[in-house]
């Protein structure tokens, strides 16, 4: 194999790693090209993790992550350019449903959306230059609440102004998993992603993970549904890795690509235990849940667009090919769905009729997390999908929503679902029960706890750890993050043996 290296060659080094997402296949790529001995153990009967896929709609669906965070320097975005998917920018949201079911002018939604940014840039600064000073307790939201008490000074509409200000940044919530309230200020700034626009993968992750997939499948050892239960390492014995099929092997060094959530549940799966920087970090950061609600119909009635004036919507010209209305758009805490919503939970979707051909289609996807989440997978969770109870409970759910679109009939067939689809990481084991990390007040000095995961055990026990929870500044709870922190992991132990791997 090309770029191996000799000295490894003759006496090969066996590195172990646990799981198949982004993360794992990076770091296996790096070391399996410079001689190492790589076996891959993934509980699941897939490969790719948090990242999957599903054809129920007709046309593939990234049921996990679907996004590229920022462009500048992002590695997200060569594999895109190899792999060629389809992508399409998403800019400023300047689709906008207010509380009590009115539409905003897309002017007015993209200059209150736009303020929210600044706003958050300020956050992000300020957590920056004062992380060492600010209070663990300090909350993103108190500041943001100041902020925009001093802009309401200097509006036409003081009240609607704040208002409107407050229950956007609400849609920050889906970014982190949680509701706003929860997240810190003296941590913010680590959660600061790369520069450049937001890239929805329209054609899905799949390609660029089965290209990673491709570039190691040959060189490594890869055993699917092998749920370890155990790594084990004791003075002179060695370093073990069991899993719960009865599998037990010795290796050189262990990446550990599990996600955070599931580390908070297995500490008891280290012997012996992890050292108290190590699992201090774990406890303490916090493990968001992202889920996702998918429904479909007949055709996309709401192709419409929002009038830059007036706030109403209007029926796309039968000439006009692309469908105009936005992308992505917000409901802002609903007044108007008490029986189904009555804590106000906001949403926001993805309308799949905008994307490019041929991965358009009638679909809305939601976005659920926090508590919002917690009760609507709760709703549907052992249902079949297929079962008419399953269908009627996400359709009485969401209908206040998409009852809002342009072209809403009730009486219409082409405005009733064909199907729905309720993704459950918050269900899933092998996910840690949620999505990805945040970082929640009196989660302490959080880069203390990235660095501790980021070394790992590797220079006394071998173990080092790898995925999103782990990323350099820029990568947290990203596709790009899990890639980078797979980089890290494979240079580490490259390191353990004098051995320099570029990237």
């Amino acid at each position: 194999m090309p770029g191996v290296n000799p000295s490894l060659q003759r006496s090969s080094k066996k590195v172990c790693i646990i799981g198949v997402g982004i993360s794992g296949l990076r770091a296996a790529g790096l070391l399996t090209a410079e001689g190492f001995e790589v076996t891959i153990l993934e509980a699941r009967h897939r490969i790719g993790g948090r990242i999957h896929q599903s054809s129920g709609f007709g046309l593939p669906i990234d049921l996990g992550a679907s996004w590229i965070h920022g462009t500048e320097g992002n590695p997200m975005v060569r594999l895109a350019e190899k792999t060629r998917p389809t992508i399409m920018a998403c800019g400023a949201v300047h689709s906008i449903c207010d509380s009590s079911g009115v539409w905003l002018s897309s002017d007015m939604a993209r200059q209150y959306y736009d303020e929210v940014w600044e706003i958050l840039g300020r956050a992000t600064d300020k957590s920056h230059q004062e992380a060492q000073s600010l209070p663990d307790f300090a909350k993103m939201m108190d500041f943001f609440r100041q902020e925009a008490e001093k802009r309401r000074l200097h509006a036409k509409q003081p009240d609607t102004c704040e208002a409107l200000l407050v229950q956007i940044v609400e849609m920050w919530g889906a970014f982190m998993g949680s509701e706003c309230e929860t997240q810190g200020l003296k941590n913010l700034w680590l959660d600061a992603d790369v520069e450049g626009d937001n890239l929805f993968m329209a054609s899905t992750y799949k390609d660029i993970v089965n290209d990673l997939w491709l570039q190691v499948s040959e060189h490594v050892a890869l055993q699917l549904g092998c749920e370890v239960t155990g790594v084990v390492n004791h003075g002179t014995d060695g370093l073990y890795v069991e899993a719960a099929d009865g599998f037990r092997s010795a290796f050189d060094d262990v990446i550990v690509t599990a996600p955070l959530g599931w580390l908070k549940r297995n500490e008891n799966a280290f012997s012996p235990p992890l050292p108290s920087r190590i699992s201090t970090a774990i406890r303490s950061l916090g493990y968001g849940n992202l889920d996702r609600v998918f429904i479909k119909f007949p055709e996309a009635f709401w192709n419409a667009q929002v009038s830059d004036t007036n706030g109403f919507h209007e029926r796309t010209p039968p000439e006009t090919q692309t469908p105009a209305f936005p992308i992505e758009s917000l409901f802002l805490r609903p007044e108007y769905a008490a029986d189904t919503n009555p804590a106000k939970w906001r949403q926001e979707i993805i309308s799949f009729s905008g994307l490019p051909e041929p991965f358009c289609q009638p679909v809305i996807m939601f976005f659920v997390y926090g508590q919002w989440r917690r009760h609507v997978t709760g709703l549907v969770r052992g249902m079949a999908q297929e079962s008419p109870e399953y269908h009627k409970i996400l359709d009485d759910t969401f209908r206040p929503y998409y009852s809002k679109l342009p072209n809403y009939d009730p009486d219409s067939l082409k405005c009733k679902p064909v199907a729905l689809m309720s993704t459950d990481w918050q269900g899933d084991q092998f996910a840690g029960f949620g999505s990805f990390t945040n970082l929640p007040t009196g989660s302490g000095d959080c880069l203390e706890h990235f660095q501790a995961l980021r070394e790992g055990m590797g220079e006394d026990r071998g173990i080092w750890f790898a995925g999103e929870h782990t990323s350099p500044p820029g990568g947290l709870g990203t596709v790009t993050g899990a890639y980078w922190s797979g980089e890290v992991a494979a240079k580490k132990v490259g390191g353990r043996y004098n051995l320099t791997i570029e990237v």
